[in-house]
């Protein structure tokens, strides 16, 4: 099992052998005691982890509350310290020019707390890409039939980086690959949870933002209020009274003196704040950008849609072979059987319709030369009825050429002549 040295939280693999005892941590040399219980599922007592996820906290933004009560603090603790210091220039710009440069010190240190407990919350992120969530035990790949298996061993990591970006990530990702089975989802899954942390991370700065613009801004209302004291010191001041001069001049002098310095307070603290802004937000973007490179190039490549046979499975039809092709052979001969039986009724068939064939054959035959005979005899008929009659007409026309008038015309021949 996976579990984090107490001294240095480095992620650590345990052998089933070294539960119970005590070991040495290879990163800091610090011993401590390994958990005893039931790890493995042959156990009777074992049980297997629910998955029912945990509660995540907000990665990029800190608590308000919490953050302004220790800025609050560190600022009444530094105007303390800076009353060591209130007969000098640097002492006198904090306590001396009044509420104004009180609310830029507090803006200033309030921003300081929120960067380093958002830098405290970046650590807290990269000390979780140190562990090992695919170990090589479980398989080379992701598939649907050691899926389970990794995302078990996702619910083992230790509970101080469980909560942490890239193990939620990872566990929502192989949970989706296990409910559907599909590169692809998972692939936009992650982009879009990539943007998703990209733009809370980006918002959590939202409020540092407006501390760099309202700090000068005080300076500017600094400088305001302390022109307006000046200008009213001078026309209140009686030039004939050589004290109320003097007092106009220190007057002036002490509007002039916190216009000036709410100024310059207000563009140093802004200047000093933008830097350690600039740092905290680069080492996150690295820190987002790791994340997604890890999930790119170590997670995806893992993941494998098709259907894959573990070892178990493998067996169980290694077992199941002989079966097999006993059933393959009963199969087989029931087949040749049906086949044979199927032949013979096909001859029969073709004997019934070849005889079937030859009478039908004979009789349109028989009945074609009956047709025939009698076509020829009822032609022979017609003809000598035809011959008949031209016979008679021939007949008649020659008689009524002997009944014409002497000295006529010698006689033709019948029209139709018989031969």
């Amino acid at each position: 099992m996976q579990i984090s040295c107490p001294h240095c939280n480095t992620a650590l693999d345990v052998a089933p052998e070294h539960f119970g005892q005590q070991v040495q941590c290879p990163a800091c040399n610090n011993r401590f005691q390994i958990p005893e219980g039931p790890t493995e599922p042959s156990d009777p007592d074992f049980q297997k982890p629910e998955r029912q996820g945990w509660e995540e906290g907000d990665h990029a933004n800190v608590n308000f509350g919490k953050s302004f009560l220790i800025g609050a603090s560190i600022t009444i603790a530094w105007l303390m310290l800076m009353m060591l210091f209130k007969d000098n220039r640097f002492g006198a710009i904090f306590l001396d020019r009044g509420w104004v440069n009180w609310a830029e010190t507090l803006l200033f240190f309030w921003g300081l707390t929120i960067l380093f407990m958002k830098l405290k919350k970046n650590q807290h992120q990269g000390q979780a890409t140190l562990l090992n969530l695919f170990p090589e035990n479980i398989g080379k790949e992701i598939n649907s039939s050691t899926v389970g298996a990794f995302i078990d061993n996702i619910y083992n990591t230790p509970l101080s980086l469980r909560d942490s970006l890239i193990v939620n990530r990872i566990r929502k990702s192989l949970e989706l690959f296990e409910s559907r089975c599909d590169n692809g989802e998972v692939a936009g899954f992650l982009g879009i949870q990539s943007d998703l942390d990209a733009n809370r991370s980006m918002g959590s700065y939202s409020l540092i933002k407006v501390f760099l613009w309202a700090i000068p801004i005080l300076g500017f209302i600094g400088t305001v209020m302390g022109l307006s004291v000046a200008v009213g010191s001078l026309a209140m001041g009686d030039n004939s009274d050589p004290e109320a001069l003097k007092e106009s001049i220190n007057s002036l002098t002490g509007g002039l003196g916190v216009a000036f310095d709410t100024t310059l307070l207000g563009l140093i603290l802004s200047i000093l704040l933008s830097f350690p802004l600039s740092a905290v937000q680069k080492k996150e973007d690295e820190t987002l950008t790791l994340i997604d490179t890890f999930c790119t190039e170590k997670l995806l490549p893992k993941l494998n849609d098709s259907k894959q046979l573990g070892t178990d499975e493998l067996m169980e039809q290694a077992e199941s072979i002989p079966q097999l092709v006993a059933s393959l052979a009963r199969a087989h001969e029931t087949f040749l059987v049906n086949l044979n039986q199927s032949t013979i009724q096909l001859n029969q068939t073709h004997t019934k319709l070849e005889g079937s064939l030859d009478q039908a054959v004979s009789k349109l035959s028989d009945t074609s030369s009956e047709i025939f005979l009698k076509s020829h005899n009822n032609l022979t008929r017609s003809f000598e009825s035809i011959a008949s009659g031209i016979e008679s007409i021939n007949r008649s026309l020659r008689q009524l050429g002997e009944r014409q008038i002497p000295g006529a015309a010698p006689k033709k021949r019948g029209l139709f002549s018989r031969k």
